[in-house]
């Protein structure tokens, strides 16, 4: 953590209300610009930018001053913006019409286009592994992982984001995947990761 961002959640943690606002200022673009490209939508990305830094200062206490601030801030933003499309309500339509000039209904016949319940199930498990997996990476390669291929950033977008060289952020990558890579293997040998 920068000595700026340090500083300013000493400060928070006192009380300080002018530096909680100089750390929403901080991120308040990054943070937006991560939740946009995983949500879509202007207003939901407004909301949910909001929400990550109301989360962020009530854990701020909980915070680890030796992980990356603005990884463990890029990991509240995520975490909300996946619950969100996970709850994302789908338009209902009706399965019934009537024909004109009629008062008798009829059932629309809709062919599943989705996947049986054993391809459900097998992408379920294969998602809650592969989330697993890179749960256990440490934080400083979980956090680049996520916005690499959760959120489809660029790796210029997450050196930018995260304040790292670009170098670093490639060679994080790259080994988190190695990490990632090994672990599979064992869990597929049978052994634990």
């Amino acid at each position: 953590m920068s000595g700026i961002e340090a500083g300013l959640v000493r400060r928070c943690l006192a009380g300080d209300e002018k530096a909680y606002r100089e750390l929403v200022e901080m991120y308040q673009g990054q943070v937006y610009s991560v939740v946009f490209r995983m949500v879509r939508r202007r207003e939901d990305a407004e909301d949910l930018t909001q929400e990550t830094f109301v989360r962020m200062f009530r854990a701020l206490a909980r915070y680890d001053p030796n992980r990356p601030f603005a990884a463990w801030l890029f990991t509240i933003a995520s975490r909300l913006a996946i619950d969100h499309i996970r709850r994302r309500k789908v338009t209902p339509i009706s399965l019934t019409q009537r024909e004109a000039g009629s008062d008798e209904e009829y059932e629309i016949e809709i062919e599943d286009a989705g996947l049986k319940p054993d391809e459900f199930t097998t992408r379920n498990e294969e998602e809650r592994r592969s989330e697993e997996l890179i749960q256990s990476l440490p934080p400083h390669y979980r956090i680049v992982v996520m916005l690499r291929h959760q959120q489809d950033l660029s790796y210029e977008e997450i050196a930018e984001s995260l304040h790292l060289p670009l170098g670093t952020v490639k060679a994080r990558i790259h080994r988190a995947r190695e990490l990632l890579k090994t672990k599979l293997e064992k869990m597929e040998r049978g052994e634990t990761p």
